[in-house]
Formats: C-alpha cells, structure tokens, sequence
C-alpha cells in the first residue's frame, strides 16, 4: 500500500536562484542538500509535516538524462513530478512494470539509500514509487507554510488515473464527482494528509502536473509576508470549501500555480 506522498519535485536549471525564490516563499532554509554521483543530480530538500519539497538540477560531472529532456521542453524549469512512499518492497516490486532503480543519496556525510521506480502515468512529468528501509528523521519546519494541502493533476481519461490510483496504488478516492458548469469530473484522492485533486477535463493531450496548494495557520499574516519580499499575491478571499480562506501565488521565474489555504475549523 501507499502511506504518504514522498516527495514533490521541481526542476531548476539554476538551482541558487530557485532556492533564492522557494527560501523567500518558504521562510525558511533546505533542510539538507543531495548529490546523487550514479544517478547525475543534486538538490535541495525543504521539509514539511506531511511531504519533502525537492529542487532539482544536474551534475556537472555527469548526464541525466530525463532532466535534460524535461529542461529542452520547459526551459525555466517547473513541476518535474512527484513521488508516492510505499510501505513495503513487495508491494513496490508487484506495482511497477519496469525494474526499480537503486537510489544512493550523499547527504554532507550521511547516505540515505532507497529503491525507487517510475510509475510512468504520463510524459510530461514523473510519477515514482518509493521504498525507505531506513528513511532520514525530518528535521522540524518552522515555516508559516506547514504542509501540502494539495497538489493537482489534469487528466482527459478519468477512469484511468482511478485505475491507477486506486486500483492498483491503493489510494483511498475519496471524492468522485462530476462538476456541471465546466462539465468535467473531479477526483480527490487522500494519502498521508495530504491530497491528489485530478481534474478530468477532457483535454487533449498527456496528464499534466498541474499545481500546489499549502496550508498556512494564518493566511492573512502569510501574505503579508510574501508582499513585504515582493511575491505577487492575491487579495484572501473564501475557498470554495466550507470555512477556508485562500490567495493565489505567483512566481515571476517559475511558472507554478500556487494556492495558499488557510482551514477555519481546524479542530
């Protein structure tokens, strides 16, 4: 089964002035940085209660592949994918159709190695399966932005994504149902706190890692914040959930649409 989602991952060509921006955003600081030598990457990882928040680029020493590809296509970088935490290996053995990867992850002096394999939903991001025999304890986020609420995902075959979801993952749907004034249909699936919102709306096309939302205790002191260091963000206005408060992000660099959420009734 699935416990969590692992990681959410965004690929940055210039990974200090993507952690310039997310620091800001954020409030807060990577909680460790990641060279991963076989693979040809290095990253950034901020940590929050239910999630791991990746920056993403390249070695110099060495090719990836994949990132490259994703960089020719989207040359300021975005949404690369994210990955979802499987509670054991026979499951992420009997999930995936392809062998998984061996991941070995340098972290200042620590390793942290993990076994991990694509779940190829779509071409446009990466959807993995992660195995931890011994994850890393997270350090404690003292970010006014404390969690994912959500992320979202556009589809143009619902019935799939609920195949793969919930199906053969496992991951508890939560909501399905059908929305009359855009005539499309709205997924919610639930796992580890936090939400995938799949949108079928019938476009052409491959899935797309469409955008975040993150919870804030105090959305109204959160903007102000973000406006003070010059984030473009919206007026707070009611969510379209019962007692939530919401404002839209924008990044100048990075196109993310971004959602902040503050939840009334948190009791």
């Amino acid at each position: 089964m699935i416990s969590s989602i692992d990681r959410i991952t965004v690929a940055a060509i210039d990974l200090l002035s993507a952690k310039k921006t997310f620091d800001c955003f954020f409030n807060t600081s990577p909680s460790y940085e990641v060279i991963e030598e076989n693979l040809g990457y290095k990253s950034l990882i901020y940590n929050f209660e239910n999630i791991q928040f990746e920056l993403l680029s390249t070695l110099d020493t060495k090719s990836n592949n994949e990132l490259e590809n994703f960089f020719n296509k989207n040359n300021i970088g975005g949404l690369y994918g994210f990955s979802l935490r499987a509670e054991n290996k026979e499951f992420l053995d009997k999930a995936l159709i392809s062998p998984p990867i061996n991941v070995k992850e340098s972290i200042g002096n620590e390793s942290l190695n993990f076994i991990s394999g694509n779940l190829n939903q779509s071409e446009n991001f990466k959807l993995s399966l992660n195995y931890y025999d011994a994850p890393l304890s997270r350090s404690k986020n003292i970010s006014d932005l404390f969690a994912l609420d959500h992320l979202v995902v556009t589809t143009n075959d619902g019935d799939k994504i609920v195949n793969l979801y919930k199906e053969k993952l496992g991951v508890r749907l939560a909501l399905d149902q059908l929305v009359e004034e855009w005539g499309g249909r709205m997924l919610f699936f639930r796992t580890g706190h936090s939400t995938i919102e799949v949108i079928d709306n019938k476009a052409p096309g491959e899935d797309v890692f469409w955008g975040l939302a993150w919870k804030t205790k105090d959305i109204e002191s959160t903007c102000e914040r973000l406006s003070q260091n010059n984030i473009n963000v919206s007026e707070v206005r009611k969510g379209r959930k019962k007692d939530t408060l919401v404002a839209t992000v924008k990044f100048d660099e990075i196109k993310i649409p971004t959602l902040l959420v503050e939840h009334l009734n948190r009791a």
